[in-house]
């Protein structure tokens, strides 16, 4: 009888520390962003724009992941992320040195493109190179890198502010970056097929195909769906003009290309729609709450830089407990059943998270409730992600990645957006000037307009309520995936 394979065993081993090494780019790159966000606003000004320093990065890693999936089935995951990797450490020196909010914004736009490449890689490096049942223990691992950048993160940023300043957060890519390439080098999985008798319908799976027209569609879409967040009316109405026609002219186009960016069955087959959705909805509640924490904690609760940058860590550590939870438990229970009890844990954390805010509650109160909330991600997003692999084909795993990874990505890049929005829609009607929350930011508070503190805490609040109205949503996709378990058969590739 042959031995159960096993994830640290010899074989897999070098795959696993590869991929967890790739995790660590990513997880590293949006932890350490957000923990200085105080900083970068204090120093650069331009408070309105702050947002965009992690949702710009989010959106074009979106769109890049759609661009990847087609190179993860064609060449295959290794020779993506080297490209993916070495791109992004460069991007990174740009980052560094930006030397205005909106020069930041620019090159954060770039850093992100790499950064999907990257993290298209991992996912889809799972689905490739494991079988079934380690994927979960596989998705489990890298929700603990997540949950250790979680802590090194927000210390190293913490510690580079202190002797440095926040640029040095984004200098610290380059050596993390190098030491994945040197892991992950020669052992990631190479191109699924390169056989002249292997297609993808009409198409060689070995070439590499990149639906150009396709990907700018999604991009303008993407946008516009971003724009609706906008303080600008008439941002706003260009928005809702474009995307209706932008998805309209999509599904035109998709049902004619030959290998369409964002394949339709991808994102609407029954199989996979209730999986996308509760993801979507649980990640924009609780990625867009705790984007903007760290400022609350320093400009509202006036607390030091090391506390503000340390603030993004309780979502990450129940991140990480959900998914090693839901990892066991889908040794006994199928993951439909795994994912409603992921949703059933996360809207009243969200509801929690949303309340104490409210309340004003002590800062402990605070984070519990986060963690709280991120037991509920950890263990919707884990089991989500090894339920899709388990129902698609080793041959369109890069797509299906990408596909379910742009999803996430908007999500949560519309939830950071929408709680941005909120907040600072309250701080300019009450005080009228968004700006002065930079007073709030520097070590003289001198000047800053009465009430700004109340009105920054009361738009926060009132964004936490968002968010928890969003987490609700997962529980009807969870219910609808749920009494369907038994309908799709979990393919054993």
């Amino acid at each position: 009888m042959n031995e159960p394979p096993k994830l640290w065993g010899s074989r897999h081993r070098p795959i696993m520390l590869a991929l967890l090494a790739i995790i660590a780019i990513v997880s590293y790159n949006n932890l350490a962003a957000t923990a200085v966000l105080p900083d970068i606003g204090g120093d650069l000004g331009r408070i309105n724009l702050l947002p965009w320093v992690i949702t710009i990065e989010l959106l074009t890693a979106a769109v890049a992941v759609l661009g990847s999936g087609p190179m993860v089935d064609s060449v295959g995951v290794r020779k993506t992320f080297r490209f993916a990797a070495v791109a992004f450490m460069i991007t990174s020196v740009v980052v560094a040195a930006a030397p205005s909010m909106p020069a930041l914004i620019v090159a954060r736009a770039a850093q992100g493109v790499f950064a999907g490449g990257v993290l298209t890689a991992a996912t889809a490096g799972i689905g490739v190179a494991l079988p079934t049942e380690l994927r979960p223990r596989a998705f489990a691992a890298i929700s603990t890198v997540w949950g250790l950048m979680g802590v090194a993160g927000p210390a190293v940023a913490a510690a580079l502010v202190a002797v440095a300043n926040w640029r040095a957060i984004f200098v610290v890519n380059i050596p993390v970056t190098a030491v994945a390439l040197w892991i992950g080098w020669n052992v990631l999985p190479d191109s699924q097929s390169t056989a002249a008798d292997t297609f993808i319908g009409n198409h060689r799976v070995g070439k590499i195909r990149i639906d150009g027209v396709g990907l700018v569609l999604v991009a303008v879409i993407t946008a516009a769906v971003l724009s609706l967040t906008a303080s600008a009316p008439w941002i706003i109405i260009v928005g809702a003009v474009t995307t209706p026609l932008g998805v309209l002219l999509y599904r035109f186009w998709a049902r004619r290309a030959p290998e369409p960016i964002l394949r339709l069955p991808h994102l609407s087959d029954a199989k996979y729609r209730s999986v996308h959705l509760t993801s979507m909805a649980v990640l924009a509640a609780g990625v867009g709450v705790n984007s903007l924490l760290p400022l609350y904690v320093r400009a509202v609760r006036q607390q030091s830089t090391t506390v503000a940058a340390f603030s993004v860590l309780y979502l990450t550590v129940g991140w990480t407990a959900g998914a090693w939870f839901s990892s066991r438990l889908q040794d006994r229970w199928r993951g439909e059943t795994v994912n409603l009890l992921g949703s059933l844990i996360a809207f009243p954390a969200a509801t929690a998270v949303a309340l104490v805010i409210h309340l004003n509650a002590v800062l402990p109160i605070v984070y519990l409730t986060f963690v709280w909330l991120g037991v509920g991600v950890g263990t919707i997003t884990s089991t989500g992600a090894a339920l899709l692999q388990n129902r698609t084909a080793l041959t369109e795993m890069g797509r299906l990645n990408g596909a379910h990874q742009f999803l996430r990505t908007i999500s949560l890049t519309i939830g950071i957006a929408v709680v941005a929005a909120i907040t600072f829609a309250v701080v300019d009607r009450q005080v009228g000037d968004v700006e002065a929350v930079r007073g709030l930011l520097s070590n003289d508070p001198s000047g800053v307009p009465r009430g700004l503190l109340n009105a920054l805490s009361e738009g926060y609040a009132w964004a936490a309520t968002a968010a928890a109205l969003s987490a609700a949503a997962t529980i009807p996709s969870a219910l609808h995936l749920h009494r369907t378990r038994r309908r799709y058969a979990v393919s054993s590739a």
